[in-house]
C-alpha cells in the first residue's frame, strides 16, 4: 500500500494498533505500551520503516522526562529513610546484570544483544533506550522483543507464589506492621482545656517549651467571654481563662494536661468562624519559595496544616518549598483566605500552563554534557552520550526546580505527555527498524535468548528473597514492592495490589522506583562497556 509509505501515517498506525493490544489485559498480563514495539516489528518484516531521526527525538523526549520526573524521588530514596530499600533494589539488579554476563559468555552473545536481554528480562524501556543509542544496530530491540513477555510473566507469577512457598499469611503481615506503626507513629488526637496555670499567663507561646514537656502543638484558642477564635502562632499570648485545642497523642495530651489545666467538656466551636479551604498553586513567582519565606501565619494570619502534590501528602514544614500545581490546606477567616488566594494564584488552569523553553534549554544542556569527554581509569576517554547527558541534566535541575524565572520541573500531566510522545516515536521507529531482522534473529539465536531471558528474570527473582528477607530483614510486604520495583514491572505492582489493600507494599515500590529506573541505565552502560571490551 502506497499511503504506508507515508512515514507520519504509518507512525499514526503503528502507535493506534500498538496502544490497543497494550489495553487489552488478561489476569493483570497486559502489554501496556511495549505493545508498540510488536506492531512496528511486524510492519519493518514488510519492509515498512520509520526514520531514524524519530527514534533519536523520541529517546532525548523520554530519557530527559524520566530524569524530571525521577529527580526528586531518586535523592531522597538515597537519604537514610530509603536508604535500605535502596541497597536491596540496586543488589536485585546487580543479581540480573551478573547473570546477563554469565549468560553473554556462555552464549556469545555481542553487546547490543546482551544488553537487550538484560533490559528485556527486566522490563526496562529506559534501559533499551541506553542500550540502543550506545550499541546501535537492531539486536537490543530484538533481544528485548523476545525477553520481555517472560518478564512481565514471571514477576506476576513469582509474586502469586512466593507467599505460599515462605508460607507467608499476608493478613498476619499486615497486622504485625500495624501493630510497629502505631507504636512508632501513634495516631493523633486532639483536646480542649483551659488555661488554669497562671505560670504562663502573658507569655508568649514560643516561650513555653512544650516540647521539652511533650511534644503537643496549640492550634487554636478562644478568649474569655470571647466569641472569635485565634490562630495559635509562636508570638501569641495567653491569657488567664483561655480555651487551647492541642493536637498530640492521647499520653501526650494527658502529660499537658498537668501543665496546661483542665479539660473543657462541652466542644469548642471553632469552625464558627475560621474556614478551611484547599488552595492550588499556580503563581509561578512564589514557586520555589519555602513556606518559611512566605511565613503566612504571621503575615495573613492563615494557618497551612498539610501540602498536596502528585497524590502524596506533606506536611507544611517550614522548609518545604512550592511547587506549581502543589495543593495547599489552608485554614483562617474568610477575609485571610481570600487574600491569600491572591498570593497563591489558585487557577487549576494556570497550574497545567507550562513554558516550553525551559524544556528546551534542559535538552540543550543535556546534549552539551553528553558530549563533555570523561576520563575513566584504565579503560580511556568516556562520554555520557546523548541519553546520560539528558538524564543527568533531569535529575538534577528537578531538584533545583528553579532558576531565576526559568520554572526546570514541569507539571505531571505535561512530564506524562512528554514522556509518552518520547516512547511512542522510540518503540515505533526502533520496531520498525528491528523488524526487517527479526526472523532471522530468530532463526539463530532464538532458543538462546529465550533461556538466557528466563534466567536473567528468574536468578534475581530467586536471589531477592535472600537479599531482602535474610540480609537486610525487611518485612515481607516491603519486600513485594522492593521487588516489583527493582523489576521495573507495572503489572507486578497490581498483582500485589491485589495480594495487600494496605499501603505498605506499594509506598515501597514508589521509593524505590526512581532508584531502579537510574540503576537500570548505569548499570546498561556498563554492561555494554564490559562485554564490548572484555568478551
Amino acid at each position: 500500500m502506497d499511503i504506508l509509505n507515508n512515514q507520519i501515517f504509518l507512525l499514526l498506525l503503528i502507535t493506534l494498533i500498538g496502544m490497543t493490544i497494550g489495553k487489552i489485559n488478561i489476569k493483570n498480563f497486559s502489554l501496556d505500551s511495549s505493545a508498540i514495539i510488536f506492531v512496528g516489528l511486524f510492519f519493518g518484516h514488510f519492509g515498512y520503516t520509520l526514520p531514524k531521526t524519530f527514534q533519536t527525538l523520541g529517546l532525548v523526549l523520554f530519557i530527559y522526562s524520566i530524569g524530571l520526573q525521577a529527580g526528586p524521588g531518586f535523592f531522597f530514596s538515597l537519604r537514610q529513610r530509603g536508604l535500605k530499600l535502596s541497597l536491596g533494589t540496586v543488589a536485585i539488579i546487580g543479581i540480573g546484570f551478573l547473570t546477563t554476563l554469565a549468560t553473554t559468555y556462555l552464549f556469545h552473545f555481542s553487546a547490543g544483544t546482551s544488553a537487550g536481554i538484560f533490559t528485556g528480562a527486566l522490563t526496562s524501556t529506559p534501559g533499551l533506550a541506553v542500550a540502543v543509542e550506545i550499541a546501535g544496530g537492531q539486536n537490543a530491540p530484538a533481544a528485548y522483543g523476545v525477553t520481555y513477555f517472560f518478564g512481565i510473566v514471571g514477576v506476576i507469577v513469582f509474586i502469586q507464589i512466593i507467599p505460599k512457598i515462605l508460607n507467608i499469611t499476608v493478613k498476619d503481615e499486615e497486622q504485625a506492621l500495624n501493630k510497629e506503626r502505631d507504636k512508632t507513629h501513634k495516631p493523633l488526637h486532639f483536646m480542649h482545656l483551659e488555661l488554669t496555670n497562671l505560670n504562663l499567663v502573658d507569655r508568649q507561646v514560643k516561650h513555653l517549651n512544650l516540647k521539652s514537656i511533650s511534644p503537643v502543638i496549640i492550634t487554636r484558642l478562644l478568649r474569655k467571654n470571647g466569641t472569635e477564635p485565634i490562630l495559635v502562632g509562636g508570638q501569641t499570648i495567653l491569657q488567664a481563662g483561655d480555651h487551647l485545642r492541642i493536637t498530640g497523642t492521647k499520653d501526650d495530651l494527658e502529660m499537658m494536661q498537668m501543665y496546661l489545666g483542665t479539660p473543657v467538656d462541652q466542644d469548642i466551636e471553632f469552625e464558627r468562624v475560621l474556614s478551611g479551604e484547599y488552595i492550588t498553586v499556580s503563581n509561578k513567582d512564589i514557586c520555589g519559595m519555602s513556606l518559611k519565606q512566605l511565613n503566612c501565619h504571621e503575615v495573613f494570619n492563615v494557618q497551612l496544616s498539610r501540602i498536596s502534590r502528585n497524590g502524596i501528602e506533606l506536611p507544611a514544614g517550614p522548609n518545604l518549598r512550592l511547587h506549581m500545581g502543589d495543593t495547599i490546606h489552608a485554614v483562617g477567616s474568610k477575609q485571610s483566605l481570600e487574600n491569600i488566594k491572591k498570593i497563591f494564584g489558585n487557577s487549576i488552569k494556570d497550574s497545567y500552563n507550562f513554558n516550553i523553553l525551559p524544556i528546551f534549554t534542559g535538552l540543550f544542556l543535556g546534549f552539551i554534557l553528553g558530549k563533555i569527554p570523561l576520563y575513566i581509569p584504565f579503560s580511556g576517554i568516556f562520554y555520557l552520550g546523548t541519553t546520560g547527558g539528558v538524564l543527568i541534566a533531569g535529575l538534577f535541575l528537578s531538584n533545583i526546580y528553579k532558576t531565576g524565572p526559568l520554572i526546570w520541573a514541569i507539571p505531571s500531566n505535561a512530564n506524562s505527555f512528554i514522556r509518552e510522545m518520547g516512547l511512542v516515536l522510540f518503540m515505533a521507529t526502533i520496531g520498525t527498524q528491528t523488524g526487517t531482522s527479526i526472523l532471522a534473529t530468530l532463526r539463530h539465536e532464538g532458543l538462546q535468548l529465550s533461556l538466557a531471558g528466563i534466567l536473567v528474570t528468574t536468578v534475581p527473582l530467586i536471589s531477592s528473597v535472600f537479599i531482602c528477607k535474610h540480609l537486610l530483614k525487611l518485612p515481607f510486604l516491603s519486600m513485594l514492592g522492593v521487588i516489583t520495583g527493582a523489576m521495573t514491572s507495572t503489572p507486578g505492582l497490581a498483582t500485589m495490589a491485589k495480594i495487600s489493600k494496605t499501603p505498605y507494599a506499594t509506598s515501597s515500590y514508589a521509593t524505590v522506583y526512581p532508584v531502579a529506573l537510574i540503576s537500570m541505565i548505569i548499570y546498561t552502560k556498563l554492561l555494554i562497556f564490559i562485554v564490548e571490551r572484555f568478551f
